[in-house]
């Protein structure tokens, strides 16, 4: 394989993803799809039942924007997503408007496909000077942003057992990503620090309960994703339903409930088992690929400070 070749099958497989992430794959998609045996292998008989699973999936519980998993006011279009619309702006990249925010990860993936076909197309004309912009922004890319979330996006996906390919894309976004971390971590790029921002509105009149929720709920300081389903779930296994809601109030619905059935001990137990599977999870993929750890050193620090949920 050439390094023109190698370089178009990764612009393909970012586009890919980027769309599929966009919205349910229609004929065109599913086709294209299919040719990737990964997602053949679990695609099913027809795309109707990928478009429940994806409405499931992104627009009822793990929400693939990153401002929610790096700011903490749990809103869209927050400093998060203004720092990723002034990137898109420097590297000439006009994301779709019709997309929610400009942080949606299918937004960023496409993104990084664009930089990699300009890549590619420098190469191919012996232009040394677009190529070395096209791999800084594309490092920057894939530092200051995708790897910095997209892991624990996955992971929050990955626990949702709502389709096989869901599942599978959000492993393939992973792969994806660490392959590019790899392959530009020769590329200068400063990281970005992310300073956490404080809810914009104070909540007055805070119990020690909702204040727990909102430690829970938020992943810069849980370093997990707890989505709704994690939380119908959660109710199960400890032998009861709660009603669905949002994520704040399920989570607290899930509190006040396993209270009322003495069951505050194994409801922390099984939070603590999920942080600790999550952390095992990140550490996995370091051992695996070290380029890994900068980006993931602050979500395992987060895993492991359960002072807050031990005080419960």
């Amino acid at each position: 394989m050439t390094a023109y070749t190698e370089l178009a099958a990764r612009q393909a497989l970012a586009s890919l993803i980027g769309r599929l992430l966009l919205a349910p794959p229609a004929a065109e998609l599913w086709a294209e799809a299919a040719a990737l045996p990964e997602l053949a292998a679990v695609m099913g008989d027809g795309p109707e039942e990928l478009a429940v699973a994806y409405e499931y999936l992104f627009g009822r519980n793990v929400y693939p924007y990153e401002s929610l998993y790096r700011d903490e006011e749990l809103m869209l279009n927050t400093a998060a997503a203004d720092r990723v619309a002034a990137f898109y702006t420097a590297c000439g990249y006009e994301p779709d408007p019709n997309v929610g925010a400009p942080d949606h990860l299918g937004l960023e993936l496409t993104a990084l496909a664009r930089l990699i076909a300009t890549e590619a197309a420098a190469q191919a004309h012996g232009d040394a000077a677009l190529r070395g912009w096209a791999r800084r922004q594309a490092a920057a890319l894939v530092r200051q942003h995708l790897a910095g979330w997209a892991p624990i996006w996955a992971r929050a996906v990955q626990r949702i057992p709502a389709h096989p390919f869901y599942q599978t894309l959000a492993s393939l976004v992973v792969e994806l990503i660490g392959s590019e971390l790899e392959r530009l971590a020769g590329e200068p790029v400063a990281m970005q620090e992310y300073i956490p921002l404080q809810p914009a509105t104070p909540h007055d009149e805070e119990t020690d309960l909702n204040a727990l929720i909102r430690y829970l709920i938020t992943p810069v300081k849980a370093g997990f994703f707890l989505s709704r389903a994690d939380c119908s779930a959660l109710a199960r296994q400890l032998g009861f339903a709660i009603p669905i809601s949002d994520r704040f109030n399920m989570a607290r619905t899930l509190f006040e409930t396993a209270g009322q059935f003495e069951q505050v001990e194994a409801l922390i137990t099984a939070l603590q088992d999920i942080m600790s599977n999550e952390e095992q999870e990140l550490r996995r993929l370091i051992d695996a690929q070290a380029v890994w750890e900068p980006a993931l050193r602050p979500w395992l620090a987060r895993l492991a400070d359960r002072r807050w949920l031990s005080d419960a």
